[in-house]
């Protein structure tokens, strides 16, 4: 019987079998706070009363949270009506990190 040659690793996985650490998750950050600020919107009762105007129904408490940033979840119709009342595109609301 001959030998065969192993490419079996001392612990027995296979060298394909190692993986590299995986790439941290990227993240979107809204940028509506630097939007308002560079299209002169000062205040987010002012942003609302824009998007109410456009037919836009959001209530403060959640339009602060995503001005703030700490919004989990858009609504398109409100990404929608940021993009109309910023005329800007998606990638001038977003961030990737």
């Amino acid at each position: 019987m001959s030998k065969t040659l192993s490419n079996r690793t001392k612990s027995g996985a296979s060298p394909r079998s190692r993986r590299s650490a995986p790439a941290p998750i990227r993240q979107l950050v809204l940028r509506t706070r630097v939007v308002m600020a560079d299209r002169g919107v000062r205040s987010v009762s002012a942003l609302q009363r824009q998007l109410a105007a456009i037919g836009v129904a959001i209530s403060l408490p959640q339009l602060i949270r995503v001005v703030d940033g700490t919004a989990k979840h858009l609504n398109k119709e409100v990404i929608e009506g940021l993009m109309t009342v910023f005329d800007c595109g998606i990638g001038e609301l977003f961030a990737v990190t």
